[in-house]
């Protein structure tokens, strides 16, 4: 793609998110105006649902971003520089997913300001809320941000010496980089620790988001449990699936330089085509299980989405997703996965049996699967939603514009595959990242206890007013503490090295 084509290319994109957003906008203001009843949501029990397109649109960002963030770490740990691309694309595109999941969240709240003060001041760990507001804005998206920035920092440095909007930006961002061995030995240790620590970290909210969207009272554990692998193993697929189509665009717009390489496209598909497989498998699973279960509300869900409801359709097309994405990767992989286009339409494909298998296991519950004497009931998504959740997409899409102008997918400094030297111990280096560590461990700790009411009884306040606020603050600290080790200022303006290091060193510059 040319420059000038690119540059219309990307006039015509911004435009059509800014009027996907202003639509957005609209319907949400007409929401505020009116309140609920603009939507298809109603009283449960009553025919209606509680939770409709916007949680179901939470559960789909929310997923898809962790499992693209997991698939980061992953690589960062045990890829090396051949996978490098994969977290260089994936982290951006994280961030973009999990702005979505916050945005569909805000949108779900009949009052959202009054909705974030009280969830900052009053919110329980029981709360569904208190996952999405404390979990997920501290360490999927604010984490994300911190290991996003200090992994691109050589890149940051390079592009700072360019003339651009974008310069002064740039450069606070890479901090001084200079590329000293000093430096270098950092950036590698506090990207592996920060990607360790990140993986049990984001599982925790991935867990609690299965959890959310499947289990109900007086429903079977066995069922239970494989409607949990179902959810984990759809969000895998659509993460995996968003990695990919996501690559296919950067490579389209930028260049096979800043794409992911045929060597990480073809782990990735082989990847997808497990996790699709595994989905189609465990969704077929789940509703024989389901029909032949004693409850009569799980025989009902069950029904619903094979025959009798108004929701077949949409299972039979979930089926149809998943088959067809297994099925094209199957035959790619007899090809070595080689063909790029196959690989990101089946990914595509992916995304659609995702966002159905997430709509049908947050709404039939609603509907067929309440233990209680209630009619059944129906939920269709109104113009206004569609509006809202089309101007939720876009917002996050058009907020991934200006990040790739800051960091651009294309790599400047190429990855350094030999040994850095170790440099002498800086202890005081490690007493502060220590000291930052376990107080925001400690703060995160308090917090979380505050929350629980501990010191009060459950039914009351907590005894601090803003412990979820707390909590959160302590998992931002935690998350930058990778930060404060390699950002802390040396003790001289010189690398510092070991005896043996500054020998080899030089018997390698001679």
């Amino acid at each position: 793609m040319t420059g000038k084509s690119s540059s219309l290319w990307m006039v015509a994109l911004t435009a059509m998110l800014v009027a996907l957003v202003a639509a957005g906008v609209y319907g949400y203001a007409q929401q505020l105006l009116h309140g609920d009843v603009v939507t298809g949501m109603r009283t449960i029990g009553a025919g209606g649902v509680v939770w409709g397109l916007y949680i179901v649109m939470d559960g789909f960002f929310l997923g898809a971003g962790i499992v693209v963030m997991l698939s980061a770490c992953l690589a960062r740990l045990f890829g090396g520089p051949r996978l490098e691309p994969v977290a260089r694309i994936a982290m951006p595109v994280a961030i973009t997913c999990f702005l979505g999941a916050g945005l569909s969240v805000l949108a779900d709240q009949g009052r959202p300001l009054a909705a974030f003060r009280a969830l900052s001041l009053f919110a329980r760990p029981q709360s569904p809320m208190f996952v999405t507001f404390t979990t997920v804005t501290a360490v999927c998206l604010f984490g994300s941000l911190v290991h996003c920035v200090l992994a691109r920092r050589p890149d940051l440095a390079e592009y700072g010496k360019r003339e651009s909007f974008w310069q002064p930006l740039q450069r606070w961002l890479a901090a001084g980089y200079a590329g000293t061995p000093a430096e270098r030995y950092r950036r590698a240790k506090s990207g592996f620790w920060m990607s360790f620590f990140m993986v049990p970290a984001l599982l925790v909210p991935l867990l609690a988001l299965a959890v959310l969207f499947t289990v109900r009272p007086a429903r079977p554990i066995p069922w239970a449990l494989l409607e949990i692998a179902s959810f984990l193993l759809a969000s895998g697929a659509a993460g995996v699936g968003l990695l990919l189509v996501a690559a296919g665009l950067v490579e389209a717009t930028a260049g096979q330089r800043a794409g992911l390489g045929p060597i990480a496209r073809a782990r990735l598909a082989a990847a997808l085509l497990l996790l699709a497989s595994l989905a189609l498998a465990s969704s077929i699973a789940s509703v024989i299980v389901g029909l032949a279960a004693g409850e009569p509300a799980v025989v009902d869900v069950a029904r619903a989405m094979v025959s009798s409801g108004e929701e077949a359709p949409l299972f039979w097309g979930e089926l149809a997703c998943f088959f067809g994405a297994a099925l094209a990767l199957l035959w790619e992989a007899r090809r070595g996965f080689r063909r790029a286009p196959r690989i990101v339409a089946a990914a595509a494909l992916t995304q659609l049996g995702a966002f159905a298998h997430h709509y049908l296991q947050l709404l039939v519950w609603q509907t067929h699967g309440l233990s209680l004497p209630y009619t059944p009931g129906t939920y269709v998504p109104t113009v206004l939603e569609m509006l809202v959740g089309s101007g939720v997409f876009a917002c996050s899409l058009l907020a991934l514009l200006p990040a790739v102008r800051l960091i651009p997918f294309a790599p400047v400094v190429p990855e350094m595959t030999a040994s850095v030297p170790v440099p002498l111990p800086d202890w005081r280096r490690r007493f502060v990242t220590v000291v930052w560590g376990v107080g925001g461990g400690a703060l995160a700790t308090v917090g979380l206890a505050l929350s629980a009411r501990v010191g009060t009884e459950p039914f009351l306040d907590p005894v601090v007013a803003g412990s979820p606020l707390l909590f959160a603050l302590g998992l931002c600290l935690l998350a930058t503490t990778g930060a404060v080790y390699e950002l802390w200022p040396e003790r001289s303006r010189l690398s510092v090295l070991t005896p043996l290091a500054q020998t080899e060193q030089g018997g390698s510059d001679e």
